[in-house]
Formats: structure tokens, sequence, C-alpha cells
């Protein structure tokens, strides 16, 4: 994984300027520290009047700067950009021994004492502020999650650092989160259990794991687990929320594999990947054992089994294995009795079928085949259903719709052309056709004008931008038609101003509308992402955002 994206460990400071007052200095209640994160630079300026620059950090160095002394904006422009000053290092030749550091470049620490008006922003930043005795913690979070295979602080990370990593885990790419949730959570869990927790089924060796974590599964193994010295774990807050971002990545595992249509070869392999997430497929398979009455195949004086109902005949219960953490299934068939299930896997079937395979830790097998399709994998007629239920225009799309997110969701669904991607774990649908764009776009909380209009002067803020107006134009000749949109930009320095910004192109014939969604959306759309793929703005946009 690409280091750059794991390390978004940063909250780029925007400092929120009163418009009616003139930027001020603000001292700070006491020196800070500067640490920079690995493989970045940091640029270094000797004078604001000039911004010369005098060096720039080092990279791939843990080093510390001592003495952020205060906050200094400088107007540049019509912006103001605010700088960090302080205690020049003794590696730079600063004249008069001060430097300073452009804001946005300077991650916050909450426990810093940096308190002044801000708002967190962006993904990415270099360095680090902190107290003096913050920093050996920080340090070593930083070298942690640099190299999350190495050895895991022993007492801890520090916990405003936690709360930053988790925050940002939320916000990454569904691929990049789990690399980094997955074994950090079981490692969590490890130190906080004192190795305690079983992850039935759960393949270790599909993550770059840190040597804490091995060490404390051999241990476990070898029987040692007693003699084993565990770190300081996290609180049960942070271990709470670790377990909730674990919990949407199992959720929606699960929910991807029993609702989505796809061939029972995706559904094996899919199946099979559930293991990289703890307690899901056993959690799978027991809703699979659940929902259907079973066939069994080779076995001597068993002939079938009804997970459905345990009281019925041939009925079977299923229990949790409090050693092992394995499901288990229990029977009275004495041919039975009780099968711990340590691995299972689906097998080539039929359509109309499910045939698994369920190997006990002794290595014995049970064949099931399933009676007509357990109930379990009904969620995959789902979308067949949805479809028939969609109006056949796109006038009567909209006005049956309850917002544009379920109205483009639907006009995706009835016009476009699209699939489900395996990978993002969602539907996504190009819609080309012109009309249906410009109806989508025009009916929503921000226009709500009739296809008929071309164009409509409107005062829709979002934060520092306005929309002002959009109007299509459409040539006859080549008879195709575009959309074009004005947007104003306020922004204060020692006063206020707006910019105007006319003809931004958001969508002409042979573009596209790229309509995004989950399985779960066919219940509730607040989360559709809806985007112009060729459009020149990003406020282009904006009309498709949910609407508080």
């Amino acid at each position: 994984m690409n280091r750059k994206i794991l390390f978004p460990l940063a909250f780029t400071l925007l400092f929120a300027i009163n418009c009616s007052k003139k930027t001020e200095e603000i001292l700070l209640p006491e020196k800070l520290y500067v640490i920079p994160f690995a493989n970045n630079t940091v640029s270094v300026y000797h004078s604001l009047d000039t911004l010369e620059r005098v060096s720039t950090f080092e990279k791939d160095k843990y080093w510390v700067v001592n003495g952020i002394l205060k906050l200094v904006p400088k107007n540049q422009g019509d912006k103001v950009i605010s700088f960090l000053f302080g205690d020049c290092d003794s590696r730079f030749k600063c004249s008069d021994g001060k430097f300073y550091i452009k804001l946005n470049t300077i991650h916050y620490n909450a426990d810093a004492g940096l308190d002044v008006p801000m708002s967190l922003a962006a993904p990415f930043s270099p360095v680090y502020i902190a107290k003096k005795d913050q920093v050996d913690s920080i340090v070593e979070g930083i070298q942690f999650f640099n190299q999350p295979t190495s050895e895991y602080p022993a007492k801890g990370l520090n916990s405003s650092f936690v709360d930053h990593m988790l925050e940002i885990t939320k916000s990454l790419g569904k691929q990049d989160r789990n690399e980094i949730l997955i074994p950090f959570y079981v490692l969590q869990k490890m130190i906080s259990t004192k190795g305690n927790a079983n992850f039935p089924e759960f393949d270790l060796t599909n993550y770059k794991i840190s040597s804490t974590l091995q060490s404390i599964v051999d241990a476990k193994t070898s029987g040692s687990l007693s003699s084993f010295v565990f770190p300081t774990s996290f609180s049960d807050k942070q271990i709470k929320v670790l377990e909730e971002l674990v919990e949407e990545t199992r959720k929606e595992r699960i929910f991807n594999l029993m609702n989505v249509e796809k061939s029972w070869q995706t559904i094996q392999k899919e199946y099979k990947e559930l293991a990289k997430v703890p307690d899901t497929k056993q959690k799978v398979l027991e809703s699979i054992l659940k929902t259907a009455e079973y066939k069994v195949i080779g076995r001597e004086g068993l002939l079938q089994i009804n997970g459905l109902d345990p009281k019925q005949e041939n009925g079977v219960k299923f229990q949790k294995n409090k050693t092992t953490g394995n499901l288990e299934i229990v029977s009275t068939n004495s041919a039975l009795n009780t099968f711990e299930v340590s691995q299972s896997e689906i097998l080539p079937n039929t359509e109309d079928s499910v045939k698994l395979r369920l190997t006990s830790p002794t290595g014995e097998e049970l064949i099931l085949e399933s009676i007509g399709i357990p109930k379990a994998f009904k969620g995959a007629e789902t979308l067949k259903e949805y479809v028939k239920s969609i109006p056949k225009t796109i006038d009567e799309i909209i006005s049956a719709a309850s917002n544009v997110q379920r109205s483009a969701m639907n006009a995706a669904l009835r016009f476009g052309v699209g699939k489900f991607d395996r990978e993002s774990g969602q539907y996504i649908y190009e819609i080309q056709n012109v009309n249906v764009v410009l109806a989508l776009f025009k009916n929503n909380s921000v226009f709500s004008a009739s296809d008929s209009e071309y164009s409509q002067e409107v005062s829709s803020r979002f934060g520092d931008e306005i929309i002002t107006k959009f109007y299509q134009k459409y040539d006859k000749v080549t008879k195709v038609q575009t959309l074009f949109l004005n947007y104003e930009v306020e922004g204060c320095a020692r006063e206020c101003n707006t910019y105007p910004y006319p003809d931004n192109l958001c969508f002409t014939t042979g573009d596209s509308l790229i309509v995004k969604f989950t399985p779960s959306d066919l219940e509730v759309s607040e989360e559709v992402d809806i985007k112009f793929s060729a459009a020149k703005s990003k406020f282009c946009n904006y009309p498709f955002g949910n609407q508080e």
C-alpha cells in the first residue's frame, strides 16, 4: 500500500477569520514541538516579506523542532495565510534565530493546546505539533504506522494520536481501510483480552501484521501465552470505535454476498474471501444453514437435517464452541451428535441448490446440499423485483421519487448501463441520455425547474460558494445540448468580497452522469453518489448533494 494513502493521519488547519476584524497574531500558551511524518518535506521560511525559503525539513527522518511560539496571519492578495512562528532549528541558517512554517502544512494535535478557531479539512499533511511530554509517544506512533509490521510500542500509542488515526481510517477507501483496520483491530482485541479473543476461520496471512501480533498468536499456539508481556491497550471507547469500523466492513461483505445477483462461481469465491474479516464467515454459514433443509451426502444413518426448525424432524440447532469460537451443529441423531465446523466452503452446484463442505478440527467432513435455495440468498432477487417497480418515463420517475438521489438511481436502472462492482461493493451505472440528465439536474432542491425552462436565476449557498444561475444552449446544426452554470465565491480578509465564475461547463451531449449505489440503497437512498463524469467545475455536482 502507498504509505501516503496510509498516512493521511493528518488534518489541515484552515483558520476561520472573522470578516469584520483585523487578522491578529495569536500567542500560544506554551512552546510546542514539530514532528514530521516520514517521506515528506516541509518548507521553512525566514521572512514573511519575501517568503524566501530557508530550507526544507529532511525526508525519512524522525526529528523534532523545538519552540513554536505563535500563530502569524499574513495577507496574500485576497487570502489570509497563517504561519507558525518559532525558534529556528540549529541546522538552518536563520539570521535572527526564527523561522516560519505555513499552517496548511501542519497537522493539529487536539491535546497540544493550540486553542484557536478552526475547521478540519484536508486529507494529508507532513508534520504534527505537540506538547513536550507527547513527543516520544507520537514519534513511536508515526514509526509504527509507517511500518506496521514492526513491534508495537510497549506503552501503547498516544491517545490523541489514536483518535486522529481512527477518524482518518473512517475516510479511507475500502481497500486501504481494510488493510489497516483489520489486523490492527485483531491486535487490539488480543491485547485487551490478554490473548483470549477467538477469530474463527480468520486468516492473518492476508495481511502484513505486526511482530507483536505474530508473537501473541505464536504464544497462543504454543501454550506459552501466560508468560507473554502485553503492551498497554486502547481505551474501551477507542476499541469500540474500532469494532464499529470492522462491523461496517463485516455487514457490507455479508450483504453484498447474500443480496447481490451474481453467478454461483462468484459466490463461491466471495464466500472464501469472507475469512479475511474476523467473525464473518461463521456468521454467514450459520445464516445459510438456518434457512433451509439439507440432504446429507455420504454419511450412513443420516439422510437429512433441518436447519429451519430444531424442533422438527431431523431438526438441528446451532451454538458457538466456547473454547474455539467455532460454530457447532447439534443433532439428536447419533450419526451426527455435535459437529464442530472449523472450515467451510461452497461447492459447485446447480442453480436451485447450495452445496457445502464442512470440515471439523480433526479433518472429518460433512457434505450438505440444500433442498431449494436457502432463504438467506433470496435477497439476490431484490434488484430484479425493484426494477419492475420503476416507472417507465423520466417525468414519472421524478414525480414518484422522494429526492433527486432516488430519482437518479431509478433513472440509472431504467435508462443507464452498468453493473455491480465487486471491489467497491457498489452498482455503478452511466446515463448518457441527455434529456434524462437535464431533467434530473433541473428537478432537485437547488433549482426545482420545469423541464421546459432553459435558464433560471438561483441563489443557493454551499459554504463560500453561491450558485447564481444555470442555463442551457442547443445547437440546431450539431444537435448538441450543453448545460452551463454560473457561481460566485466569497472570500474574506480584512473585508469580504465575492468573485464571479461564469460559464462553467457541466454537461454536453455525449458526456455521462455516473450514479453509484449499494444494494442497501434499494431501500434507503440517502447516500447515493451522483456525479457528472466530465464536468469542468466541481460546483456542477452540488445540486445533487443531500440537502439538509
